[in-house]
């Protein structure tokens, strides 16, 4: 919230008077150090000046305004602080034109320049056209003597010959300006289009705000210190993540390599230059207070009663305000860098300093590549999908967390094959990555004929029976370990009476915990097929309703 004061005091002492200072410093700040959150970023500025002993007061500027003045923090070892001054829109922000800004301006006002003389060369042309119309007038009107008596026939013919001649310059002067006229539209809509393109580039250069805040910082020293300044301020404009690429290399000795990069950008009004950047997944928004537990106070009555009570007070609550109920908490019971793994998340800190121009630039700051080995293998879902699909095991040896990644894209043998969301993996932890179908592994999955009942079901009022053959073909010209996936269905109710065979017989049953979902792991060689046959029946008691 910004303050509506023009200064604000900060400290105990800010009411001591200014008259009592010896001496005024200033000291130039700049953007040194930032750590981007998911939810803000700390910036960190900082600046240095020597002082003699004695109290003075320090002008900081490069300050740009800082919206929540309460979360600024300002340190100075080696002095003791008397006072802080903030006002805002105090003209202290220094210009901080780069050579390349400069660079931009000029030569944006070059071709404004140019524009410029070309509607004055224009503007000649089109007035040297209109003298001439005004002239084949003139002589127009000459030649049919306007206004004049008729001259002799030497006179005559020398005036015709005099109005032929500048008639006919005349009209040259004409035609000249009006091709003129079109090559200068041609030449300002090209010097426009450079000027625009200019002035975009200008305008990438820098986009800092021109909000400033005046700083000053009243202290007193016990003899001649440098004191070193920072200050702190969080900027909620600024966001990051990581960005991947996992490439499955096949062969013999398969491996997953992972390119990862830090994708950041920031809005913050200020550009950052030569910046000590650090990234971290810890929420200073987060709770920092576990929640509260209320008593759960527990009765009983008769039930006649509470049912008076409660058609009672609903008549009562119709008439109120609404009462809302405390929520409910649910735990949940689920499961060239340096980087550092806490308590409070995952950081990493950059070696080579950053620059990032204010909302003008998309950074992708690279990690070191990571390899894994992979197991290799084909999954298939029949029910769903017309081809296996490449499977590529990891186990996350590398001792850091793989954090989630939005903009993942996966490769095999270095050949894009598609891309996708990554959830994440924590180390020493197990993986299936996709890597795109195998189209030369075709599924097929149907419900066989019977003998009576029609195809593949043969359903009575109080019973189900069904029989469906998985087939898979492998067209690839190699061998491919593959794992079927498939379901039956399953009940919590002991009167619906579920069973089921398969041949061959599953390797699994409820994979990953989940009821009814089976698996087969099998060796498919190139150029075979195989065939899975599953078979379930459904029976429940007479007069009730299968769903």
């Amino acid at each position: 919230m910004r303050f509506v004061l023009s200064s604000v005091l900060v400290g105990a002492a800010a009411l001591l008077s200014t008259t009592a200072l010896a001496e005024t410093f200033t000291a130039a700040s700049r953007v040194s150090a930032v750590t981007v959150y998911p939810s803000e970023a700390l910036m960190t500025r900082t600046a240095e000046v020597t002082l003699p002993a004695g109290r003075h007061r320090i002008i900081i500027t490069g300050m740009p305004f800082v919206d929540e003045v309460e979360t600024l923090q300002v340190t100075h070892p080696g002095v003791r602080r008397v006072g802080l001054y903030l006002r805002e829109s105090f003209p202290v922000l220094e210009e901080t034109a780069t050579p390349e800004q400069a660079t931009a301006e000029a030569r944006v006002a070059e071709i404004e320049d140019q524009i410029d003389a070309l509607r004055q060369t224009a503007e000649e042309a089109r007035l040297a056209a209109q003298g001439a119309e005004a002239a084949i007038a003139f002589l127009s009107a000459l030649n049919r003597g306007e206004g004049a008596a008729l001259p002799d026939p030497d006179q005559l013919r020398a005036l015709v010959s005099t109005v032929r001649e500048e008639t006919s310059e005349a009209r040259e002067t004409i035609l000249r300006a009006k091709a003129q006229e079109r090559g200068f539209q041609r030449q300002m809509k090209d010097l426009e289009a450079e000027l625009a393109r200019a002035q975009a580039e200008l305008r990438a250069l820098s986009q800092q705000d021109e909000e400033q805040m005046f700083l000053a910082l009243d202290v007193e020293a016990d003899e001649e210190v440098t004191v070193p300044l920072s200050l702190s301020y969080p900027n909620d404009a600024v966001s990051w993540g990581p960005s991947y690429a996992f490439n499955l290399q096949t062969g013999t000795s398969p491996e997953v390599t992972l390119r990862r990069d830090v994708m950041i950008q920031q809005a913050t009004g200020e550009d950052w230059v030569d910046v000590a950047l650090r990234v971290s997944t810890s929420t200073p928004d987060q709770r920092i207070n576990p929640h509260d537990l209320r008593p759960n106070r527990r009765w009983i009555e008769d039930e006649q009663q509470a049912k008076q009570r409660f058609t009672s007070e609903s008549r009562v609550m119709s008439a109120a305000e609404p009462i809302v109920e405390a929520p409910i908490i649910v735990e949940d019971t689920g499961a060239s860098f340096g980087v550092v793994a806490s308590e409070a998340g995952v950081s990493y800190s950059f070696d080579v300093p950053v620059s990032l121009r204010s909302g003008a630039e998309l950074a992708y700051l690279t990690l070191p590549d990571v390899t894994f080995e992979a197991e290799v293998f084909a999954q298939a879902v029949p029910r769903r999908d017309p081809t296996a699909f490449r499977i590529a095991r990891i186990v996350n040896t590398s001792g850091e967390e793989l954090l989630a990644s939005s903009t993942t894209r996966y490769f095999v043998d270095g050949d894009l094959v598609g891309s996708g969301h990554f959830a994440g993996l924590t180390p020493d932890a197990e993986l299936d990555l996709g890597f795109g179908p195998i189209d030369g592994l075709r599924l097929k999955r149907d419900l066989l004929d019977q003998s009576e009942g029609g195809r593949g079901v043969i359903s009575r009022s109080n019973q189900r029976d069904m029989v469906a053959e998985i087939e898979v073909e492998n067209l690839t010209g190699q061998d491919w370990p593959l794992r079927v996936l498939d379901l039956v269905p399953f009940s919590d109710q002991e009167d619906l009476e579920i069973t089921w065979s398969a041949t061959p017989a599953p390797s699994e049953e409820n994979v990953d915990k989940q009821r009814g979902i089976l698996a087969w792991d099998l060796d498919v060689s190139a150029g075979k097929t195989r065939t899975i046959s599953l078979k379930t029946r459904l029976s429940w008691p007479e007069g009730m309703v299968l769903r």
